[in-house]
């Protein structure tokens, strides 16, 4: 009875301890060559316009073509984000994804962008972009340059002026 009990604790401890160091390093490390659709980092965006779109860049490690959703949330109400958009990536390339969104303040935004695939399935970790929006700069240097502009021309047509009735009083 004693031979029974010690050959089935025996079994099932060699059931349960057999291989599981070599399983566990397979299934918990994928290899360092694993391919992946993934962002590539890039620098801080500086965003001058009320609306315009950021550029993400998408790396595709897959030798086929790949469609992702790109989703992005932004850390506060600075920037507004209307919809997710689906991106096709062609195998073993990177691309310029262009997210639309609107400014609604000036400030530091810290955006949140993720990507997913059809089915919902997230294929990456979330990604940190900076982002300093200053929505009102594309009309404030419109409006400095159309004045220097202006000041400069009409400088310009005084001085053009004044030669003329010097020379016509010279004459």
């Amino acid at each position: 009875m004693i031979r029974k009990l010690v050959s089935i604790v025996v079994a099932l401890s060699l059931v349960m301890f057999s291989g599981s160091g070599a399983q566990a390093a397979t299934t918990t490390e994928p290899p360092a060559d694993y391919p992946r659709v993934h962002f590539v980092p890039g620098s801080n965006i500086n965003l001058l316009s009320s609306s315009s779109n950021i550029p993400l860049r998408i790396q595709n490690d897959y030798r086929e073509d790949v469609v992702v959703h790109v989703h992005a949330i932004a850390t506060n109400g600075r920037l507004v984000i209307p919809a997710a958009i689906a991106v096709k990536i062609p195998g073993s390339t990177t691309i310029t994804a262009k997210l639309p969104v609107r400014a609604t303040g000036v400030g530091k935004v810290d955006l949140v962008v993720w990507l997913e695939s059809f089915g919902g399935y997230r294929l990456n970790e979330q990604v940190f972009i900076k982002v300093n929006v200053n929505a009102d700069a594309e009309t404030n240097i419109i409006v400095a340059f159309t004045a220097i502009v202006s000041i400069l021309g009409t400088l310009g047509l005084v001085r053009t002026l004044s030669k003329r009735r010097k020379s016509q009083v010279a004459d």
